[in-house]
């Protein structure tokens, strides 16, 4: 899997923000994989957890960027403007880009507050 492959090349997760980055992307691979195979109703997960793989990936790119909180924040409005056209999206784009916002947000909000959950 794609996650797989990058968090691999990644030498040094003692960062705590790239060590969320990589617990995160693998929680939610694990999630859309058991979706997709399930199908049916869960198929709506599957597209949500899919639409994580990006935000990660950026995420990955942009933390040691100084503008890292600005470039997290701007895909998050990104993403947040693509839902104000709901009534011309499918189901599947919806779950699709509520994951990328749910994505983008949860990288900006622990970049600005590390500390606001204690994972350990």
């Amino acid at each position: 899997m794609l996650f797989t492959t990058l968090f691999e090349k990644i030498i040094d997760t003692t960062d705590e923000f790239l060590e969320f980055i990589k617990k995160r992307a693998a929680g939610a691979a694990k999630i859309q994989a058991a979706a997709k195979k399930s199908g049916g109703y869960a198929i709506l997960t599957s597209y949500h957890f899919a639409g994580k793989v990006r935000p990660y990936e950026y995420g990955l790119k942009a933390y040691k960027k100084d503008n890292r909180e600005e470039m997290l924040k701007e895909k998050y409005k990104e993403a947040y403007d693509k839902l104000q056209d709901i009534d011309n999206i499918s189901q599947r784009q919806f779950q699709f880009i509520t994951g990328e916002l749910e994505a983008y947000g949860e990288l900006y909000i622990r970049s600005v507050k590390p500390n606001s959950v204690n994972f350990k």
